[in-house]
């Protein structure tokens, strides 16, 4: 017997589960958030894949299951009201008593116009007119209905050589409990994955990603100076490779820079002896100026200003050849940067520089730094030189204290630093464009000798604009555990 589906009126009985919202996690620049994330997403949509394939293939087969018995009972049941009705002799209600059904189930007969029903809430009014006309037609049919906010399922047989027909209303409350319950395990499952595999996955990625801190962090070294970082693969294939290319990269740049430096160092003490020459040949001659003439005078002048250049230029060569060339030779101390910067300064005074006021903060007074003295002093007095040598003169030095550093801020009066030209200034043989530091003397390997000096120390050197106009040049240097040591 084939059953023919009617159309089910729209009721909101029906289970209904909705996709998962997921939120949209936030973008992250780094490499391990963004795995992390494809991860999840990849583990999530696998997961509300098969969330669906097993929505959809329970629900057809607990449906499908259900009406099959539902109308195998029917249809026994109808063979039997049929035969107690040929046989004559009971009344229709008796005979619809007396029917096998499951718990909950109504039965409902029609007989000539006369509607019988096993039940005081179902009745043929309950029963669509669909429904009704399918089966008075001669077609078995089911439909699903409401009867009071409950879903239901009737099926009506019609009876062969009868003008009757069998309804039999069997209850659907249980299986849709079973159908929303299905549904909130599968939405819980889905939305537990989320965090689930994005902890998981931030988790795996950490190894898998060590390679790459391994990479950067000998990257950053190099950076730094430190020309001997190299990179262990430590057995890892895929990094073998990428270790070797670096390496040897970073192997030949440590022989280019040792070799331009041993360059630089040998130059500059070649050019010690002619120049030691020079220095004895202006001495001598210095002895007799009051013999030369006006111009021999002047002309010894220029040679001995232009010696004097050219001795700093050698010493500031030697001793960044010396830096490059890995011999730090720093010897760490205890210094107080306030006792520090005002021993600078009455040098300068007495030099005949002018008189420049220290400032120091009440909480950097006895701050102490562990630092080379030797190099913070060379670090003040470059510091100092460029100043009034290019910033159109020294105009304050101040001492601050940070939570955890010591800052020496040195100010001048010229036009400062562009902004552009920041990132370079520190370079060696720098000048800067467009100012006095692109007019006056000097070999631009002062502030470079300060950068190099500072990092050595721990410390870091930046320069921005002065309150007061100018450039600023501050000193940062990480502060010792005491505050006790020496000047």
């Amino acid at each position: 017997m084939s059953l023919t589906a009617v159309p089910a009126a729209p009721s909101a009985d029906g289970p209904a589960v909705e996709g998962p919202r997921r939120r949209r996690a936030p973008r992250t620049p780094s490499l391990r958030g963004r795995a992390t994330l494809a991860l999840t997403a990849v583990a999530v949509a696998l997961t509300v894949a098969l969330a669906v394939g097993v929505w959809v293939a329970a629900t057809q087969y607990l449906l499908y299951t259900r009406q099959n018995v539902t109308l195998a009972q029917a249809v026994a049941n109808a063979a039997q009201v049929q035969r107690g009705l040929s046989a004559e002799g009971l009344p229709p209600a008796e005979l619809l008593s007396q029917l096998p059904r499951e718990t909950g189930s109504v039965s409902l007969l029609a007989d000539d116009g006369e509607w019988s029903t096993t039940s005081l809430r179902i009745g043929r009014e309950e029963l669509p007119e669909a429904l009704r006309g399918a089966v008075a037609g001669g077609q078995p049919s089911r439909q699903r209905i409401a009867v009071d906010g409950e879903p239901y399922l009737a099926v009506g047989v019609p009876l062969a050589g009868l003008q009757d027909a069998y309804f039999e209303v069997f209850p659907l409350h249980e299986l849709d409990d079973t159908f929303r319950v299905l549904g909130v395990v599968l939405t819980s499952s889905v939305l537990a994955v989320a965090p689930l595999s994005a902890a998981v996955g931030w988790w795996v990625t950490r190894p898998a990603l060590r390679p790459l801190e391994r990479i950067s962090a000998a990257a950053a070294a190099i950076a730094g100076g430190d020309l001997g970082a190299r990179i262990d693969p430590r057995g890892d294939p895929s990094l073998v490779p990428i270790a070797a290319s670096f390496n040897a990269t970073a192997a030949a740049l440590e022989q280019r820079v040792r070799a331009d430096a041993r360059f630089a160092s040998d130059v500059s003490h070649e050019l010690r002896s002619p120049l030691t020459t020079m220095t004895t040949a202006m001495s001598l001659v210095g002895s007799c100026a009051d013999a030369l003439p006006p111009d021999g005078r002047e002309a010894l002048e220029l040679l001995r200003s232009e010696v004097r250049d050219f001795e700093q230029l050698v010493d500031d060569l030697l001793e960044i050849s010396r830096a490059d060339a890995g011999s730090t030779d720093l010897a760490l101390e205890d210094v107080r940067p306030a006792a520090l910067v005002r021993e600078a300064l009455a040098r300068r005074t007495a030099a005949g520089g002018g008189t420049v006021e220290v400032t120091v903060r009440a909480d950097a007074s006895d701050v102490v730094v562990r630092a080379d003295k030797r190099r913070l002093e060379r670090v003040l007095r470059n510091l100092i030189d460029n100043a009034d040598t290019h910033g159109g003169g020294l105009t304050a030095v101040t001492v601050e204290r940070s939570p955890d550093h010591a800052c020496i801020v040195v100010d001048d009066s010229g036009p400062g630093v562009p902004e552009a030209e920041r990132g370079t200034v520190f370079e060696r043989f720098a000048r800067g464009s467009g100012s006095t530091r692109s007019r006056t003397p000097g070999s631009g390997l002062g502030l470079a000798l300060v950068s190099r000096h500072v990092q050595l120390m721990g410390g870091s050197v930046v320069v921005t604009d002065a309150s007061g106009g100018g450039a600023r040049f501050v000193v940062r240097l990480p502060v010792a555990g005491g505050t006790d040591g020496g000047a």
